[in-house]
């Protein structure tokens, strides 16, 4: 994937171990993204290339938020506002949800409380690296799989998704009537318009798709009765492509309306 903008960092040392911190701005000054370590391409040989998962996260987050920013100004609302956290492998970091804290190696969460997106590094790199398929739902049982840049970049474009829902109120809207899965696959559907944008600029690569549908069936799940159910496999790639190929969040308006 190609990137348009970059973004800055805030580094924060806390506890002796490096957190890295950010609020997403659309109008912060723009630096080249970015390779990941692990081989990650993107953008052209002449562009330069992210170098770390952080970076690469970072410039993700920047992205989403340049195409979330432009949505919302041409519908006459205010800038969105996000805060992201990647969070180095074995280590944890303050969070308003849960229990204050946000641990461990496999998070890729949205806190409404402080409008912070958490991601751990380890569990992008897993992601990207297609060593999580044995442990996700969909791809446990054969449905697809999580392995790329753009695996990683879905599962940002979803967390700020949720975001974009608290932005809209839609949580305090909706949130007594209708079940959990019905704001996981909007969340879908919006990182899918993202895509479309995306996609519109030339900006994806070969694959980029083909890795975000695989991503979708992989995390989805059969556990309907689960409170937490976000989908099934055939829901969430479902959700991502009517995203996708509407290229209009407006579309997205029917997981909450159908629940």
């Amino acid at each position: 994937m190609k990137f348009l903008i970059g973004g800055m960092l805030t580094l924060v040392v806390a506890g002796g171990t490096f957190l890295y911190l950010g609020t997403a701005r659309a109008d912060e000054p723009s630096r080249a993204p970015a390779s990941d370590a692990h081989g990650l391409v993107l953008g052209s040989a002449q562009e330069a290339q992210p170098e770390t998962m952080t970076d690469f996260l970072t410039a993700v987050t920047k992205d989403v938020d340049a195409y979330w920013t432009k949505v919302f100004a041409d519908n006459g609302l205010p800038e969105p506002r996000v805060t992201y956290q990647w969070i180095p492998a074995g280590q944890s970091a303050a969070s308003a949800c849960a229990d204050s804290s946000t641990s461990g190696d496999d998070i890729a969460a949205y806190c409404s409380a402080d409008d912070t997106i958490s991601i751990s590094e380890a569990f992008a790199s897993r992601i990207y690296d297609g060593e999580l398929d044995h442990a996700l739902p969909g791809s446990s049982q054969g449905y697809g799989g999580t392995a790329g840049d753009f695996a990683v970049a879905y599962i940002v474009a979803h967390e700020y998704g949720h975001q974009i829902q608290d932005e809209l109120g839609l949580f305090d809207q909706y949130g007594s009537q209708v079940p959990t899965s019905a704001f996981e696959l909007q969340a879908d559907c919006y990182a899918g318009t993202w895509a479309k944008s995306a996609y519109d600029e030339n900006r994806l690569e070969d694959g980029d798709v083909q890795e975000a549908l695989d991503a979708a069936l992989a995390v989805g799940d059969f556990d309907a009765s689960n409170p937490s159910h976000h989908g099934t496999p055939e829901e969430r790639k479902a959700a991502w492509s009517t995203g996708f190929e509407s290229g209009d969040p407006s579309a997205c308006n029917t997981y909450l309306q159908a629940a």
